[in-house]
């Protein structure tokens, strides 16, 4: 049944049905039953009354085999569209939410995690709508947030990832009999083997000390795009600011050093509103230090133009790579 949808979805057009049935017929007039048969009858005596009977019946077959061939056009464009990846959408998973034996709680959990993925991938911040739908799933477990995250752990070549959501959306789908679902992940299979990809090394190459800082927004110096490394003791708690326009992605990716040590940073918004943080919140005790050389990064799309405020928390060693793309 999956490999005739897979098929059938290929033949987008009543054109492309005539060319494959007329390829049909050409092979069967290549065999030797066929044309006996059909010039047979040609070579009977046929009277007027029947010639018109035969000629009706043709005419009512030819028009009931454009109708079939319309109606199977149709359903192939159907099909194909079903078994594009990533051809399910919010309603799609509204109607597998209906017959899910779950609670009305998670079924709305499950439903709002995924429309804030929607949200989050909207504006191209892949970690959190893999987050958010790794929520959904975890309040209900459907086909529709199962594909969208095969989709966005292959966005961010992490394979292995993608392959465990893959088969465990391939389990569903078999256990729901779902044949269409079934063809489409089949369109979307993982790799095998994985693709030669190089690795990132950005945070790597010369750098330019980290400059001295603020002491709040008022104070916050101001920092160009770059590559950065904290080469003092004094570098946490410093203020900077970087001017962004409506819709530019502020990235500040950072690694902490090879040692035990505090790395973070918080951003802020024109109007001092926080937005995000990651690694270290300011403030962090001595105490509270996480695994050494770890990498971390915040996205983040201006929803307004003017100054962003950041506040670092940075070790010695520290290293920082603020990109305005």
């Amino acid at each position: 049944m999956v490999e005739l949808i897979k098929g059938l979805a290929q033949v987008r057009d009543a054109l492309s049905l005539i060319a494959f049935l007329s390829l049909v017929a050409l092979v069967a007039f290549r065999t030797k039953t066929v044309p006996e048969l059909f010039f047979g009858l040609l070579r009977d005596k046929l009277t007027r009354q029947e010639f018109s009977k035969l000629l009706g019946r043709a005419m009512t077959l030819t028009t009931v085999g454009f109708v079939l061939l319309v109606a199977l056009a149709g359903l192939s464009q159907y099909l194909h569209s079903q078994t594009q990846p990533n051809a399910l959408t919010v309603t799609d998973l509204r109607r597998e939410l209906a017959i899910e034996k779950a609670s009305e709680d998670q079924k709305i959990r499950a439903e709002a995690q995924y429309r804030q993925a929607m949200d989050w991938l909207r504006e191209r911040d892949f970690n959190r709508a893999i987050a958010s739908l790794q929520d959904s799933i975890k309040a209900v477990p459907t086909l529709t947030a199962q594909e969208m995250l095969t989709y966005l752990y292959r966005q961010q070549h992490d394979y292995s990832s993608a392959q465990t959501v893959w088969e465990a959306a391939e389990k569903t789908a078999r256990s729901r009999g779902d044949a269409i679902a079934l063809a489409r992940l089949d369109n979307s299979t993982v790799p095998p083997t994985l693709p030669d990809v190089e690795g990132e090394h950005d945070l790597i190459g010369a750098k330019t000390p980290l400059p001295d800082g603020g002491n709040n927004y008022e104070s916050a110096a101001t920092i160009p795009p770059g590559l950065y490394e904290c080469v003092t003791d004094a570098c946490s708690g410093s203020w900077y600011k970087v001017s962004l326009r409506t819709g530019q992605r502020l990235r500040i990716k950072f690694r902490k050093p090879p040692s035990w040590s505090l790395t973070g940073v918080a951003l802020y918004g024109v109007n001092g509103e926080s937005l995000d943080q990651k690694g270290a919140p300011p403030g962090s005790a001595r105490g509270n230090v996480g695994g050494e050389a770890k990498i971390d990064q915040i996205d983040w799309v201006a929803k307004a133009s003017g100054w962003h405020y950041l506040r670092v928390v940075a070790d010695k060693e520290s290293v920082y790579l603020i990109q305005i793309l």
